[in-house]
């Protein structure tokens, strides 16, 4: 049932066991709708040992990393930028291809046009480390999930992880994503030939803006069913434009010398990444799905589990996906994502 009330989207400290307190999975006058077996999903804990599962699992895939990599020599990436660069005309009196003459009023003639340019360092090329790259992926993911599962114990700012999870909300989980999916797309981007700063930057905000977006879809409430519907398509476009930077740069790379093209492993990075990714967005399109009216589950299941009392587990209630199984689905996508990605890159590029 929707709600005609509206909300204010705060992190405040939440009481499972209150009446008063309704989140959108406990919405007033649905009491009847609930399944038989939602007690026991309720309490089920599951979620919670495969976060502390993907904690270790990250922890220990960022220190073996380090171990590694300490024996091996920095690889650093220069990256460039592009500016429109002002050249007096040659003695021949002949601009370079893709350079305009121009004459200034007191200046003389100019070539004017693009040209990259290296940032300087201390007299080197700035450049990223693309090994801490890899390995901060990791430690991002340790230290966030690590810390929403430490707010069990000691809630910070009012999140406690096994409420919010509860309610179908976890803005660690998005924050998170916001910033290493950013690093791994901007790694992919470097792999692929695009050291454009200013590309990269974009491509980075793009992908979390992505991330941002299914954050707030999280915190809208039913009766802005539209604006989650935007929200989320909207997560998809930024998500496809940057990587439509990535495609193309690969594609242009692979045709830049007839008879040679990059290794295998490379066309395998860019389509396991894009598929894994994607992943994370239907987990939202299918749970959008569920609270859409016409998407109901008698509508999406074909089995006879879905009818009655005795629904899909899957599902808590009629229309809505089980917060717990959400859980569990993203942490454990994170972590084999993660886990591929990062050691695809690790062991192909950095061990070569």
């Amino acid at each position: 049932m929707v709600s005609g009330r509206t909300r204010r989207v705060e992190f405040s400290r939440v009481r499972i066991s209150s009446p008063a307190r309704r989140g959108p999975y406990d919405e007033e006058g649905d009491e009847d709708d609930m399944p038989v077996s939602s007690g026991p999903m309720e309490e089920s804990q599951v979620y919670k040992y495969i976060n502390y599962v993907a904690i270790a699992g990250h922890l220990i895939s960022a220190l073996a990393m380090i171990g590694i990599y300490a024996s091996k020599d920095t690889l650093a990436i220069p990256y460039t930028e592009n500016v429109n660069a002002w050249n007096r005309v040659p003695e021949n009196g002949t601009c370079p291809n893709f350079s305009r003459e121009l004459e200034t009023a007191n200046n003389g003639k100019f070539c004017v046009g693009p040209e990259q340019r290296t940032f300087d360092c201390d007299g080197k090329p700035c450049a990223l480390d693309y090994g801490w790259m890899i390995i901060s992926f990791h430690l991002l993911s340790f230290l966030f999930q690590g810390l929403a599962a430490i707010t069990d114990w000691v809630p910070i700012l009012g999140y406690k992880y096994s409420e919010m999870i509860q309610e179908g909300k976890n803005p660690l989980r998005f924050i998170e994503y916001s910033i290493s999916a950013s690093l791994m797309l901007m790694i992919i981007g470097l792999i692929n030939g695009i050291v454009d700063i200013h590309l990269l930057f974009c491509i980075g905000v793009l992908t979390g803006s992505c991330q941002l977006c299914g954050l707030v879809v999280e915190y809208l409430n039913d009766d802005q069913l539209g604006l989650k519907w935007i929200n989320h398509l909207n997560g998809w476009i930024t998500f496809l434009s940057a990587y439509w930077c990535i495609s193309r740069a690969f594609i242009a790379s692979v045709d830049a010398v007839e008879g040679v093209s990059p290794p295998d492993f490379v066309y395998a990075i860019v389509l396991i990444l894009f598929l894994l990714y994607a992943c994370f967005g239907l987990v939202q399109l299918f749970e959008l799905m569920c609270v859409t009216e016409r998407f109901k589950c008698n509508a999406l299941c074909k089995y006879d589990c879905c009818k009655g009392e005795g629904r899909c587990p899957a599902f808590r209630r009629k229309d809505r996906c089980n917060p717990l199984y959400k859980e569990m689905v993203y942490v454990t996508l994170s972590l084999g994502a993660k886990l591929v990605l990062g050691w695809m890159l690790f062991v192909n590029i950095l061990m070569a």
